[in-house]
């Protein structure tokens, strides 16, 4: 290299050297004159140094929390009545999560814990309204449930203008999803069971069905959507069928106090005759929209051979209750007509302990709506802890982007404008007898929300001869 070549290299060097010092230091934009002497000249450059193009660092504090002692969430479930062996298993899961959630804020030094008031609705909606009233004058804003849609409705206007949050795990009338409320529910509605049902009854050969449902809010709703949703499926696959139902005023409502069903079971058993004498017995269902009054249903039921030839179709209302296969006539009843119930169902690590922890203290699974409401407290919680203060109204605000990430029992999820969970599958549960001449719940099939159709179990298409 020549010296000519080795000063020109060293100049340019110094300069972008200079330069890169100058952008990294920042400053103002003063003048600087650097003089650099080669072997050959003397050559002498001006450089201005300009402002960092880097904008200055800045941090946010999250407020300090406000939030001390005990703070009170109530629990509005159904601990007796038509849903008592569901509010067992969801009061069972929150006190899971209220010792996870207290342990969680003392390994990082909170100054309070959650607190929850536990409280029997009987799955009554007046005697809900009066729970949610006297929580509130002990201080409770924010409630997990109550269970029914029923309850939900009767209590929707109080909380709403109290400005009472009520997070329900089973709440899941149509006609409850309004927007800008403060209802919030974490399961999907019977916009997507009614579907699946109508999908499951369709693909099980079943042409004509007697719907006969639980006269309340989620019964009539749910009567409603699967009726249009059957009426759809018969329509685009140009088939003839039909529903008596509530839109034809064929079906058969009930009083959700009722205790007695003989007259109202002698109702059905004329429809469902005439039907198997018209179309055989193999084209006909009966679609049951209730609660636990299935056992006292079917004990009636089960003395009518007509009602013991067709297949019965259940709802999340049914789906895994403990009272039927404990009850040897009434699940004897549910295996003999192949009685399915849909509930929504979603896959999560946390599952299994969640359904361990039931298991030890009940001796049974939870059912879906169990998982939904150890979500729903630990939702809240993360909401409380990120907002610092006991309010329900900034809580609901962050519930839609707490769900996204939570990692829960039902895993993350999504809710709609309307504050309900926006999507699910459906799983298809039927009593199965066992060996020993027990009975057990055992997963049927499931209906695909993304594909709208159904995947059954071996098992299950053995059972009904399909395999």
């Amino acid at each position: 290299m020549s010296q000519k070549t080795a000063y020109v290299l060293m100049l340019v060097l110094l300069l972008v050297g200079i330069g890169i010092g100058y952008a990294i230091g920042g400053g103002g934009g003063a003048a600087k004159t650097v003089t650099v002497t080669g072997p050959a000249k003397t050559v002498t450059v001006t450089i201005t140094k300009t402002a960092a193009t880097t904008p200055a660092k800045t941090t946010t504090q999250a407020p300090a929390s406000k939030l001390k002692g005990e703070i009170p969430i109530g629990a509005l479930l159904g601990l007796t009545g038509g849903l008592s062996s569901y509010g067992e298993n969801s009061k069972a899961a929150l006190e899971l999560a209220e010792k996870e959630i207290n342990d969680w804020l003392a390994s990082k030094g909170a100054a309070w814990r959650i607190k929850v008031y536990y409280e029997d609705t009987a799955t009554d909606p007046k005697t809900a309204l009066d729970k949610v009233q006297a929580l509130q004058a002990r201080g409770v804003k924010i409630f997990i449930g109550p269970m029914s849609s029923a309850e939900v409705k009767e209590i929707k206007s109080y909380a709403d203008s109290n400005k009472l949050l009520i997070i329900s795990q089973s709440s899941t009338s149509p006609r409850l999803a309004i927007p800008n409320d403060m209802i919030y529910r974490f399961c999907p509605t019977d916009e997507i069971q009614g579907p699946a049902t109508a999908t499951a009854m369709y693909e099980l050969g079943v042409r004509y069905v007697v719907q006969v449902w639980r006269g309340d809010e989620w019964g009539d709703a749910l009567a409603a959507r699967i009726d249009e949703d059957f009426e759809a499926i018969l329509k685009k696959k140009g088939e003839q069928g039909e529903i008596y139902g509530k839109k034809n005023g064929k079906g058969i409502r009930y009083d959700p106090q009722a205790a007695e069903f003989s007259a109202v079971v002698a109702q059905l058993d004329a429809l469902v005759s005439e039907l198997i004498d018209k179309y055989g017995a193999d084209k006909v269902g009966v679609s049951f929209i209730g609660f636990n009054e299935y056992v006292q249903f079917a004990a009636v039921a089960s003395q009518y051979e007509s009602l013991k030839k067709v297949k019965w179709f259940g709802s999340d209302g049914t789906a895994l209750l403990s009272e039927i296969v404990e009850n040897k006539d009434a699940a004897a009843f549910g295996y003999e007509t192949k009685f399915i119930s849909p509930i929504f169902g979603a896959e999560s690590p946390v599952k299994k302990k969640v359904e361990e922890y039931v298991k030890k203290k009940l001796g049974r699974a939870p059912d879906s709506y169990a998982y939904a409401a150890y979500d729903a407290l630990w939702a809240v919680a993360k909401a409380l802890d990120q907002i610092g203060e006991y309010d329900p109204v900034k809580v609901a605000k962050l519930l839609p982007e707490i769900v996204k990430n939570l990692n829960g029992a039902t895993g993350n999820f999504e809710l709609n404008e309307n504050g309900d969970r926006a999507a699910s599958d459906y799983l298809f549960w039927m009593p199965y007898k066992k060996s020993d001449g027990t009975y057990e719940w055992r997963l049927a099939g499931i209906y695909k929300y993304t594909t709208s159709s159904m995947v059954w179990e071996d098992w299950f298409l053995k059972e009904i001869g399909r395999k």
